[in-house]
């Protein structure tokens, strides 16, 4: 009688396996479909968080890439905010090598007044620049008129005080408040200021970087409580591992949208707080309700 049986993993006969505990079998078994064997690697989750149905594949990403891949999402995000900022506001950084500083005429402010031959005015991309001493100040109503064409930054300066609006925060002062001994001129901003400027600002984005990263974290906290008590309502059994990772991927992508919204020079809206949660817990829904029990 013959003693050889057939081994493949598709017979109907017993299977020999490794006494250590290793399937010779496996690599046959899984080869084509790499999916079984490995998580979805960063640009993989970035498309698959679009994705609800799929988050079974996202829910076996380990918690090291999962921060990395927060962590370059907002990377991103921050690295085109300062861009676009500087490419509109700082001198040599636009494409003809010009900013607003270049356009400066000359002026002084000094001993509590400016002193200016012509109004000034600056308008490109998002900032708004404006100087006269043909009246003694502006108002918050001046500012919000200019910031409802679509500019983010303003600056207004009269004979006697400063306006700046910033985002959507006003605030002004007059020149005598900000010290007796204050002297400023074209040359002063432009070899004096602007350096300055630019080291101050690198190192305030890196700060809101680093917090905007924490703070998405802190936000995906709370929604891995709404995340509890969705998978209770649908008698589901998942960790909490798992609900904390929908929560992370369910927050992509109103993430992207108000980023995008905020950086574009032409939209002047932004989506309500509110609605931002309604869609990033309606993603958690379909999330929730396509990951199987027990998932981990």
């Amino acid at each position: 009688m013959d003693n050889n049986y057939d081994q493949r993993p598709d017979s109907g006969a017993s299977q020999q396996y490794d006494p250590y505990g290793n399937n010779p079998y496996a690599s046959a078994y899984n080869y084509g479909n790499p999916e079984i064997q490995k998580a979805p690697n960063i640009f993989q989750q970035f498309v698959i968080s679009f994705l609800p149905p799929q988050y079974d594949r996202l829910a076996k990403v380990k918690t090291g890439s999962m921060i990395g891949f927060v962590t370059l999402l907002v990377l991103v995000a921050t690295v085109i905010s300062f861009v676009i900022l500087a490419i509109g506001f700082l001198p040599g950084i636009s494409g003809d090598g010009s900013s607003w500083v270049d356009e400066l005429p000359d002026f002084e402010l000094s001993d509590g007044r400016l002193r200016i031959d012509e109004p000034f005015l600056y308008a490109g991309g998002a900032s708004y620049i404006y100087m006269t001493e043909e009246v003694n100040g502006f108002s918050l109503e001046d500012a919000r008129a200019i910031a409802d064409g679509g500019y983010r930054n303003i600056l207004l300066l009269g004979r006697d005080r400063i306006s700046v609006w910033q985002n959507g925060e006003y605030q002004q002062a007059n020149y005598d408040h900000l010290g007796s001994n204050l002297e400023i001129n074209r040359e002063w901003i432009a070899d004096t200021l602007m350096p300055i400027f630019m080291a101050v600002l690198a190192v305030v984005y890196i700060i809101f970087f680093v917090g905007r990263v924490f703070w998405y974290f802190l936000c995906a906290a709370v929604y891995l409580l709404f995340g509890m008590l969705i998978a209770g309502s649908m008698h589901k059994r998942l960790s909490a591992g798992t609900l904390y990772r929908a929560a992370v991927y369910s927050k992509v992508l109103m993430f992207v949208v108000t980023t995008f919204l905020s950086e574009v020079p032409f939209v002047n809206f932004s989506i309500p707080f509110s609605l931002r949660i309604v869609v990033t817990l309606s993603f958690m829904g379909v999330a929730i309700s396509k990951l199987s029990d027990g998932a981990r």
